[in-house]
C-alpha cells in the first residue's frame, strides 16, 4: 500500500498541485499586500519591524480621504487628490468604452471581409494586419507624435482614442475573422437563396451567432485599454485627458503616503475588471444561450427552405433529362 501510495500518480500530483500554489501565492500576494496597506492606519504601516499581516484596527479613511478631501500635507493645506482622480476615471471611461465600440465595430465588419467576401489583395492585407500584431507600437511613437501634433490631436481625447483604435485593430479582426469563419457558410447561402441581400444576413444571421465574439473582443479591448499607461503618458499633458494610469503615477509628487497610493491602486486596478469579471460570469450562460439558440433556430430555418429548394432544383433537371 505504501508503494501505491506513494507511486508515480502520487509524486505527480503533488508536484502539480504545489506549482498552482506557488503560483497562485506569486499572483495574490501582491494583491493581498495593497488591501491590507489599504485598510491599515498609517502608524501600523510605518511600525518597524512589520510584524502584522492584518490590521488591529481595519479603517476605510485612506478611500475616504481620496474622494473627498484629498492627503494633507505637515505644513497645512491639502494635496489635489479628489479632483485629479475624479477627472482620472472619467477619461478612462471615456476612453476605454470609447475605444472598445470603435474597435469592436471596426473589427466585426472588416473581420466578415476577410472570412467571407474575395477581392484581389485580400491575402495581402490580411497577412499585413498579422504582421503588425506582434510588432510593437513603440517603433513608431516618434513618426505617430509627430503626427498628432501636425493633426493638433495631442492631449485630447479623441486623439488617444484613435491612437488605441490603431493598437487594437490588428488582434480584434484576426479574432473576429476567426470567429466568422466558424459559422456554417451554408446558412448565408441558404438566407440569400431566400430572398435576403447583404445587410439582411448580417443583421440576422452573423451578428446574433457572432454574438459571443463580439463581447470578447469588447471586453479585451476594454481592458487593454483601461491598463495601458505608455501611450497615455507621451499623447497627454494635462489633467483635462489624463487617464487614471497617468494619475497615479502624478500622485507621488504630493507625497499622499502609502495607505492612499495602495488604496489608488486597488480602485484603479481592481473596480473595472471585477466588474467586467462578475457582468461576463454572470452573463456567461446567457451568451452561451443566444449562441446555441440562434444557431438553432436560424439553422434549422434555412435548412428546411434549402431542403426544399433542392427538391425543387432535383425535380426540374429531372424533368429537363
Amino acid at each position: 500500500m505504501r508503494r501505491t501510495f506513494f507511486g508515480p500518480k502520487f509524486r505527480r500530483q503533488v508536484l502539480i498541485y504545489s506549482g498552482c500554489i506557488a503560483v497562485l501565492f506569486w499572483v495574490l500576494a501582491p494583491i493581498y499586500w495593497l488591501v491590507v496597506s489599504s485598510i491599515s492606519t498609517r502608524t501600523e504601516l510605518y511600525a518597524k519591524p512589520y510584524k502584522i499581516w492584518f490590521p488591529t484596527q481595519p479603517t476605510l479613511q485612506h478611500y475616504i480621504t481620496l474622494f473627498t478631501s484629498g492627503a494633507e500635507y505637515r505644513s497645512g493645506g491639502f494635496s489635489p487628490t479628489a479632483g485629479l482622480i475624479g477627472a482620472g476615471m472619467r477619461n478612462s471611461l471615456i476612453i476605454g468604452i470609447g475605444s472598445a465600440v470603435l474597435v469592436t465595430l471596426f473589427s466585426t465588419g472588416a473581420g466578415y471581409i476577410f472570412a467571407r467576401m474575395r477581392f484581389r489583395g485580400k491575402q495581402f492585407a490580411f497577412y499585413f494586419l498579422m504582421l503588425l500584431m506582434p510588432l510593437p507600437l513603440w517603433v513608431a511613437l516618434i513618426a505617430l507624435f509627430f503626427l498628432m501634433t501636425q493633426l493638433k490631436l495631442l492631449d485630447t481625447l479623441s486623439g488617444l482614442t484613435i491612437v488605441f483604435v490603431v493598437f487594437l485593430a490588428p488582434l480584434s479582426i484576426w479574432l473576429m475573422s476567426t470567429f466568422i469563419r466558424d459559422i456554417p457558410v451554408e446558412i448565408e447561402e441558404a438566407a440569400f437563396v431566400d430572398g435576403c441581400d447583404r445587410w439582411q444576413v448580417l443583421a440576422r444571421i452573423v451578428f446574433p451567432l457572432a454574438r459571443p465574439g463580439i463581447i470578447a473582443v469588447f471586453l479585451v479591448a476594454l481592458l487593454s485599454t483601461w491598463n495601458n499607461f505608455l501611450i497615455p503618458l507621451i499623447f497627454t499633458r494635462t489633467s483635462s485627458s489624463e487617464p487614471l494610469t497617468v494619475v497615479r503615477g502624478r500622485l507621488g509628487r504630493y507625497g499622499c503616503g502609502c495607505g492612499i497610493d495602495d488604496a489608488t491602486a486597488l480602485t484603479h486596478g481592481l473596480v473595472l475588471p471585477t466588474l467586467s469579471g462578475t457582468w461576463f460570469n454572470n452573463g456567461r450562460s446567457q451568451i452561451i444561450h443566444w449562441g446555441y439558440c440562434g444557431y438553432s433556430r436560424i439553422a434549422e430555418q434555412y435548412d428546411v427552405r434549402r431542403k426544399n429548394w433542392t427538391v425543387i432544383l432535383t425535380g426540374i433537371l429531372k424533368k429537363s433529362a
